[in-house]
């Protein structure tokens, strides 16, 4: 009988051996990727944050005067000298000229930077909230819908901050900012069912419709109800917050039932508890009108942004959860 010849010692260790499984390092690898690039967004979305509160401070100081916002560009408003593009940088510029004019020495509101640093606050937490499903998107499908949702936010964040202080400074919500608004997140979220209608995970078709269809419910819900409170109480309530709530109802549907619930509570919350506070230190009299945009503004940004945690408390809260 013919002897077999033995295996050299290597290929035998090879075949004995386990190969160790590379597929748990690729996983991790693929992980860390995603984690730097949710990373790398999200600050560049929080730095556009601080630009675009930089031009809504523009926007809520000249479209009130029906001014254009392009021209003339920026300049002090008591001298009227035109400003440099270094004398223009958010939070930074201010700092460094400590508050004032370089030319004539009048006080810069504090106001611009403190818009400045809410807007790119607000962008952060948007992006911390929105970000991460993005970046993890299965397919390109899914990431446009994804996409359309994250800048759809984005553009509800700052539109609610212009309105929220030119209420505040004229007790009006310019249609030249509800209308375009609408306008816009309706397209992205039509970019959005449309892609989802393609994808074929977690923003497939059926996601897709249900988000389209509870924004279309969202907007029509608040808008009915500000209406009526408007018709019963004209003093208490106008148009322009009743236009205003069919834009939050619109903005909040897509994201579910708990949403819209949040986008209906969380505002009359927050304004009974300002009025509160306002009749209790003596800031106003009980007849005093008070700009409800900005309660309008809070309860919608943060039922957009922490929506889900906040119901999940107050089930919580009641045992339901």
């Amino acid at each position: 009988m013919a002897r077999v010849p033995a295996r050299p010692w290597r290929q035998q260790r090879r075949q004995w051996q386990r190969e160790p499984d590379s597929q748990p390092r690729d996983r991790a690898r693929a992980h860390l990727e995603e984690d730097s690039v949710t990373t790398i967004l999200t600050i560049l979305i929080a730095i556009l944050g601080l630009l675009i509160g930089s031009f809504l401070n523009v926007v809520i100081y000249r479209l009130p005067k029906h001014e254009s916002l392009s021209t003339p560009p920026s300049h002090c408003t008591s001298c009227r000298r035109q400003l440099a593009w270094y004398e223009n940088i958010p939070l930074l510029s201010w700092l460094v000229l400590r508050g004032r004019c370089r030319t004539c020495g009048s006080r810069i509101s504090p106001r611009y930077p403190v818009i400045e640093l809410l807007t790119g606050l607000l962008f952060l937490a948007t992006a911390l909230r929105f970000a991460p499903d993005l970046v993890g998107a299965p397919t390109p499908a899914d990431a446009v819908a994804r996409g359309s949702i994250l800048i759809a936010a984005l553009w509800f964040v700052a539109a609610s901050i212009a309105l929220a202080m030119i209420d505040l400074d004229t007790q009006t919500l310019p249609n030249r900012i509800i209308y375009p608004s609408a306008t816009v997140i309706a397209a992205l979220y039509l970019i959005a069912m449309a892609s989802g209608m393609i994808g074929v995970t977690s923003a497939g078709a059926g996601s897709a419709w249900n988000g389209a269809l509870t924004a279309l419910l969202g907007a029509l819900i608040l808008g009915v109800l500000y209406l009526i409170i408007a018709f019963v109480s004209p003093r208490g309530m106008g148009m322009g917050d009743v236009k205003y709530a069919v834009l939050i109802g619109l903005t909040l549907g897509w994201h579910g039932w708990s949403y819209i619930i949040l986008g209906v509570l969380l505002p009359f919350l927050i304004g009974g508890i300002v009025a509160a506070i306002l009749l209790v230190t003596g800031r106003v009299r009980r007849k005093t009108g008070i700009p409800f945009g900005p309660s309008m503004a809070l309860g919608g940004v943060a039922a957009l942004e922490w929506g889900g945690t906040l119901m999940s408390a107050y089930l919580s809260l009641w045992g339901l959860a």
